[in-house]
């Protein structure tokens, strides 16, 4: 129950950050334009509208996972809110993980949001239903749920500016997981440890990007369901190792 009080707290903190309503604002507006592509032909239209809308979500999904990130346990210190908290029968752990449920609840919402205007959108372009893009919006909140875990598991020891840099940074290496996959079969000894070194260290934020497979049906996975779930235990186990990683920092800490 203290955790959930935690995360309640911090979600309606959230939810009052300006930024954060700007993010959310502009990325639906650009959503909602999105049909406004009329000169393609129909096909290339639709293709163009699911590119563009898993694209914005992606984008807005990161700028807001980050920001609350690297914001939610700082923000506390500074404030020295922290110590009254503490103060109270609140154990470290709790802290923690009420802080990253709140900052993930307002990932969700945010997301579940730009996801309800985009199939909206969709269903009004291509004039039927689009379950197979609510994967690709999921699939997202998934690969933020990791993102927002190792934001949380940097700001237990690091300052927002070198979170930020860092959780953007690990973000992008971890998209080119194809790639350090494929020199694992290097001939080169010192390059096949780097490689594997990057490639079982840093998530794999690759992993989760299906929006090719969605938009171009002619990329085939031979079973989507078992891929999904793949990703989606991949993202909790590893978030559940960053978080108790966090809790041990956050434990350790002066505050």
């Amino acid at each position: 129950m203290v955790t959930l009080a935690i995360a309640k707290q911090t979600l309606e903190d959230m939810l009052r950050r300006k930024i954060l309503l700007i993010l959310l604002i502009v990325a639906v507006a650009m959503i909602a334009l999105g049909p406004s592509v009329g000169f393609l032909s129909p096909r290339e239209s639709s293709a163009v509208l699911r590119s563009l809308g898993l694209a914005v979500i992606l984008l807005a999904g990161l700028l807001i996972t980050v920001l609350t990130g690297i914001q939610v346990i700082p923000t506390e210190i500074e404030r020295r809110t922290v110590y009254t908290v503490l103060s109270k029968p609140v154990q470290r752990y709790e802290f923690v993980l009420g802080k990253f449920l709140g900052g993930l609840f307002t990932v969700f919402v945010m997301i579940a949001s730009m996801g309800i205007v985009f199939i909206g959108v969709l269903r009004y372009q291509e004039g039927r239903f689009a379950p197979e893009m609510i994967q690709g919006v999921m699939m997202t909140f998934f690969q933020m749920t990791l993102l927002g875990a190792l934001a949380i598991f940097f700001s237990t020891f690091a300052t927002p500016v070198v979170n930020f840099f860092l959780s953007f940074g690990l973000f992008i290496v971890g998209n080119m997981s194809a790639v350090t996959e494929s020199l694992l079969n290097n001939k080169n000894i010192a390059t096949r440890v780097i490689a594997g070194a990057v490639h079982y260290a840093i998530p794999n934020f690759g992993n989760f990007n299906i929006q090719n497979k969605l938009i171009h049906p002619q990329v085939v996975i031979k079973n989507m369901n078992v891929f999904i779930m793949q990703n989606i235990a991949y993202a909790l186990i590893y978030s559940a190792v960053l978080l108790l990683l966090a809790i041990i920092v956050f434990d350790r800490r002066e505050v």
